[in-house]
């Protein structure tokens, strides 16, 4: 690196990794303990079209864009998000029986609908928000004319080739279409088509970070199983279709910045180790304070901190252009789970809590899962699952068998018996070897 850099530009890097350190490992987001401790839920749908079965996108008429400028007529208490001069979200709170929730409504490629709720410490409380965002969404339907619906599918049914689906017409995602495209085969399945759901969670103390983090990776093959929830891809019948596609999709998007952070399972893992391999990735984009997004070509992360002092908005704006399965960017952001119906969303919050938040659990689940556990593991048992399902062996243990302990340790975990019923929506699936895909198909 001294040869690539002057004295000055070595400082700047150095000055822009130790800021990025602080910031992954949670330094700057509040330190909550036991009954404290919070989860993020963030939930991405399709806007479908009742009578025609089409997902209605950004631009079309009636479109989403009519649909959020109804959405803020409604007096929501959100204010609107516009981006390069286009309304494309919302945020503020919304009301629930349960008290006010944060709300961040936002679109992602392909005009999926996503609700980012929280930090709440109650997965109930999500779920309540849930609720409310679904009863304005139908107001919002209602102001528009428009018989629409939310469908919670990993994947969109109704198209056969992702370049069907437009984009919206935000520049952020247009640099990221045109640079993934020519990385992998699936970058446009996973940006144009495919939606989940996502649990934050807290990072914990520095020292903790390492052990919560090495968990929630080794978790995410078991996740992507157990949420499966996709009908059909490109055309595919649903018999036919195979398991586990949205996880499939996201190993053909860019090895750089997707998949397991090298060193993940290495004994001295921390906060440095994943800045370290950040600022080898290709950041594609930056976004400056200003807003305006530029093309960044071959340069690196690093390539960026040796030009000036950035702050701490661009910083967290590089943390977001990687993709890992597990993201660190303050918090710990699970991934891996499909777009789930809300109670299923909120069970899986609730499943999230009874594992991470409950000392006990936690305990028991690192050493089942991840103790041990080497970067290649994960690839392995990915591959088991969608090979065996439930008949795979992951870490030497039947999936069965799994599961099974993972519903024991969430059970113990969730001391308030209405969060055991919500996470029930899940585990009774779960006990009769079924995921949420099990019941698209039957109907």
């Amino acid at each position: 690196m001294n040869e690539l850099y002057t004295p000055a530009e070595l400082s700047l890097i150095e000055r822009n990794r130790a800021r990025l350190i602080h910031i992954v490992e949670g330094s700057e987001q509040p330190r909550r303990r036991g009954a404290e401790r919070t989860l993020g839920l963030e939930l991405e749908r399709l806007v479908v079209d009742v009578a025609s079965g089409e997902v209605v996108s950004y631009l079309d008429d009636p479109g989403v864009h009519q649909l959020l400028e109804a959405w803020v007529n409604l007096e929501s208490g959100c204010a609107p998000v516009y981006i390069d001069g286009r309304l494309f979200g919302m945020q503020g709170e919304i009301s629930t029986p349960r008290g006010p929730v944060g709300i961040s409504l936002t679109l992602e490629p392909g005009s999926q609908l996503e609700a980012s709720l929280g930090p709440s410490t109650s997965p109930l409380s999500l779920m309540a928000a849930l609720e409310a965002f679904d009863d304005e969404f139908g107001e919002a339907c209602a102001a528009v004319g428009a018989d629409w619906q939310l469908a919670a599918l990993g994947l969109n049914p109704v198209a056969v080739d992702p370049r069907d689906v437009p984009l919206i017409p935000k520049e952020r995602y247009r640099f990221m279409d045109s640079y993934l495209s020519k990385q992998g085969f699936y970058a446009r399945d996973m940006m144009r088509c495919s939606a989940s759901t996502q649990v934050s969670i807290d990072s914990g103390e520095p020292e903790e970070l390492a052990r919560i983090y090495q968990l929630a990776v080794a978790l995410g093959p078991i996740i992507s199983f157990l949420t499966d929830n996709v009908l059909s891809w490109r055309g595919l019948v649903g018999e036919d279709t195979p398991i586990m596609a949205r996880s499939r999709i996201w190993d053909h998007v860019d090895p750089a910045r997707c998949g397991t952070v090298p060193g993940t399972f290495s004994a001295d893992f921390s906060a440095a180790t994943y800045v370290d391999w950040l600022m080898g990735v290709k950041p594609i984009l930056f976004t400056g304070d200003a807003g305006k997004s530029v093309s960044t070509g071959d340069a690196t992360v690093e390539n960026i901190m040796a030009l000036r002092e950035l702050s701490t908005g661009e910083l967290a704006h590089l943390l977001s252009m990687v993709f890992p399965a597990t993201r660190l960017k303050g918090f710990v952001e699970i991934r891996d789970a499909d777009s789930l119906p809300p109670r299923l969303a909120a069970g899986f919050a609730a499943f999230v809590k009874g594992i991470f938040y409950s000392p006990e659990s936690f305990e028991e689940a690192y050493v089942l899962l991840a103790k041990g556990r080497a970067d290649e593991d994960i690839a392995k048992a990915h591959e088991a699952l969608r090979r065996e399902g439930w008949k795979a062996k992951v870490y030497g243990l039947p999936m069965t068998t799994i599961a099974g302990r993972l519903i024991q340790l969430t059970e113990n975990g969730l001391l308030d018996q209405n969060e055991r019923v919500l996470f029930h929506a899940l585990s009774d699936l779960w006990t009769r070897e079924l995921v949420p895909r099990d019941l698209l198909l039957r109907s």
